[in-house]
């Protein structure tokens, strides 16, 4: 918590003290589909022969946000809210074959804060960097070790609280009048372990998240100080 509260202060205190230069707001609404899946892998029990192997789950991701427009510079500040579903598909594997699976969801709430650049057209490709503080709303799974195929539990209590990531991308915008529709490719980098390594998580002592999503959405344009 005390680093989200750092990083709204900062973030406020930039777009208080570049608001005199006459920055332009925009409104942003979009949704998306993600890909996700985790990195690191759960200790192995049981069977030597065994292993595992993380692949890529599906999701959705919906958001909302304010861009901050600076005139006469390719440059822009967005500060996101959105809804990010993450997750992994462990796969098991006796030798080289495919025996079952083990799926995992987590549910993020992810403040975002991401610098874009790009040029000045109708038609404006744009490139994305900056930061993600994602906030643990649900995981569920199966607990790893049972029988692949059962019931899923609730992994929350064992999951760590929040999430500090990277982020990168690259968009494209199409510039009209008041609305402008854009289409956006990103990479989430998690860089916190989300395991406490107890209960239900015992056996996955690390869990980075990494999601990739494609989105489309609408930016208003609201006022020009």
């Amino acid at each position: 918590m005390r680093q989200k509260i750092l990083v709204l202060v900062l973030v406020f205190g930039l777009v208080t003290a570049a608001y005199p230069a006459g920055l332009q707001t925009g409104f942003r609404a979009w949704g998306g589909l993600a890909l996700s899946r985790y990195q690191g892998l759960p200790v192995p029990v049981g069977i030597p022969e065994l292993r595992y192997q993380n692949a890529y789950r599906t999701g959705l991701g919906l958001g909302a946000g304010l861009e901050l427009m600076v005139p006469r510079v390719p440059l822009s500040l967005i500060l996101g809210l959105g809804y990010l579903q993450k997750g992994t598909e462990l796969e098991i594997y006796y030798l080289d074959t495919k025996t079952g699976s083990y799926y995992y969801r987590l549910g993020t709430l992810s403040q975002t804060g991401l610098v874009k650049i790009g040029p000045n057209l109708k038609i404006a490709p744009y490139l994305l960097a900056g930061y993600e503080l994602a906030f643990i709303l649900n995981h569920r799974g199966q607990s790893f070790g049972s029988s692949s195929g059962g019931p899923d539990s609730d992994l929350k209590p064992n999951t760590k609280k929040m999430d500090l990531g990277l982020v990168a991308g690259a968009g494209l915008e199409f510039r009209l009048d008041k609305v402008s529709p854009f289409v956006e490719f990103c990479y989430f980098h998690g860089l916190s372990n989300l395991s406490q390594g107890t209960g239900t998580l015992e056996y996955y002592p690390t869990i980075k998240s990494r999601l990739l999503l494609l989105s489309i959405g609408l930016k208003f344009v609201l006022k020009k100080t």
